[in-house]
C-alpha cells in the first residue's frame, strides 16, 4: 500500500478496506499519507462482509483488487450483486496445514471457485503464481487473466540514510560496538525464527565465536512472538536477543543495523530484502519459494533451507569478517532493480486493461 498506491496516479481514486488489527494505527498513519480512504471493520466474519456490501454499495467503483484469498472469497460472494472487475492479488500460498479435514476442504473448495471465477489472478511474483497452478491446475485453463508482477520498493528512501548516531540504538540502550542482526517482520511460523533461535545455540556453543558482542533485533508483532520469547528463555540464549514492536519507520530500523537474517520457510514477494539490499547490508536468507527470486543474482547468503546450521555459519563469517563492500557496491544495482516505479508502470496498464475488458 505505502508504496505502489502511493505513486499509482491523482487519477485513480483509492479506499482501502481492512479488519482490525494490531497494526491499524500504522495503517491509518499511511492511508492519510498517500489520501486513501480507510475503513476498518470488526474482526468478524458478519461484520467483514456486511461491509463489503454497504461499500460496493456506493455504486463509484471500477475495479476491486482483494490482497489474499481470504478477502477475495467475501468479495466474490458481495460482488456477484455488482458485477465489478475483480482483481485477487495473491501475496502467499495456500498452507496445506490449514487444508485438512472437512473443514479445510471446505476451505479449499471456497478458494478455489474464487480463484476460478475472479476477472484475473495478480502474481507478487513467478514462484506464487506458478504455485497457485499446480494447486489449482484447472487455473491453467483458465479464462481469467493471470499475471506476475514483483514487488518494488521506494528505493530512495533506504539510499539516502544520514550518517548520524542511530536514534534506534539509543532508545533501546544498545551499543554502538555490538554487532546488530535484524529479524524484521510478524512471528509466525512462516518466518523460522525458531531457526535463529537454534543458531544462537550453535554460536553459543562455539568457543571461536564467544568473544564477539553480537546480538539479534528481533522487530514485528505476531501471535507466537511470546512463544519465542520463551523458547528462547528455555533454549538458554534470551540474553541474545532484543525483541522489540513493530517500528513504522524502517530507515530507521535499517540504520541500527549490521546485518538481516531472514530464514523463512515460504515467501511470495518480500520486500525486505529488497530494503536490505539497497541500504547495503549483507543479508543471510533462506532459499525458499518467492523468496530465491528475490535475491537470485544478489549477493545474499543463500542457506539452502533456512537450516540452522548455515545460519549460523553465515552469522560466524560475518562476525569474524564483516565484508559489507560487497553489499555496498551492489546498492545502485539493488536501487535500480527493486524500483517501485516498475511495479507501478505495470501495475497501472494492468488495471486499465481489466477495466477496459470488462466495460466490452
Amino acid at each position: 500500500m505505502r508504496y505502489v498506491y502511493g505513486r499509482i496516479g491523482d487519477d485513480w481514486e483509492i479506499t482501502i478496506f481492512a479488519a482490525d488489527t494490531q497494526e491499524t494505527d500504522a495503517l491509518r498513519i499511511d492511508a492519510q499519507a498517500i489520501g486513501a480512504e480507510l475503513i476498518v471493520a470488526k474482526d468478524s466474519i458478519v461484520s467483514f462482509l456486511g461491509s463489503i456490501v454497504r461499500i460496493l454499495a456506493r455504486g463509484h467503483y471500477d475495479l476491486i483488487q482483494s490482497h489474499g484469498f481470504i478477502s477475495a472469497v467475501f468479495v466474490c460472494i458481495a460482488n456477484y450483486l455488482f458485477h465489478l472487475p475483480h482483481v485477487l492479488t495473491v501475496h502467499g500460498i495456500l498452507e496445506g496445514r490449514l487444508l485438512q479435514g472437512p473443514l479445510g476442504k471446505l476451505k479449499f473448495m471456497a478458494v478455489k471457485r474464487t480463484v476460478l471465477a475472479v476477472d484475473a489472478v495478480y502474481g507478487v511474483s513467478e514462484d506464487i503464481l506458478e504455485h497457485l497452478r499446480n494447486l489449482i491446475p484447472d487455473l491453467r485453463k483458465s479464462e481469467g487473466m493471470q499475471v506476475a508482477i514483483l514487488n518494488g520498493i521506494e528505493t530512495k528512501m533506504f539510499l539516502n540514510q544520514e550518517e548520524a548516531p542511530n536514534k534506534l540504538r539509543s532508545r533501546y540502550q544498545i551499543s554502538e560496538i555490538t554487532f546488530l542482526f535484524g529479524f524484521l517482520g510478524r512471528f509466525m511460523p512462516q518466518k523460522g525464527f525458531e531457526k535463529i533461535i537454534e543458531a544462537l545455540v550453535l554460536l553459543k556453543n562455539n568457543n571461536m565465536v564467544s568473544k564477539y558482542n553480537y546480538r539479534v533485533l528481533a522487530v514485528g508483532s505476531g501471535d507466537y512472538k511470546d512463544w519465542y520469547i520463551q523458547l528462547a528463555w528455555e533454549y538458554g540464549v534470551a540474553e541474545k536477543i532484543i525483541f522489540i514492536p513493530f517500528q513504522r519507520d524502517m530507515v530507521e530500523v535499517y540504520q541500527a543495523l549490521d546485518a538481516v537474517i531472514m530464514p523463512s520457510k515460504w515467501e511470495a514477494c518480500p520486500l525486505q530484502p529488497m530494503e536490505a539490499l539497497v541500504s547495503g547490508l549483507p543479508l543471510i536468507t533462506s532459499d525458499c519459494i518467492g523468496l530465491r527470486e528475490v535475491v537470485r543474482d544478489t549477493p545474499a547468503l543463500i542457506v539452502s533451507g533456512g537450516k540452522p546450521e548455515g545460519l549460523a555459519q553465515n552469522m560466524e563469517r560475518l562476525l569474524k569478517k564483516n565484508n559489507p563492500e560487497v553489499f555496498e557496491a551492489y546498492r545502485c544495482i539493488a536501487s535500480r532493480r527493486f524500483n517501485i516505479a516498475h511495479t507501478v508502470g505495470k501495475l497501472r496498464m494492468f488495471f486499465d486493461y481489466i477495466i477496459t475488458q470488462s466495460k466490452h
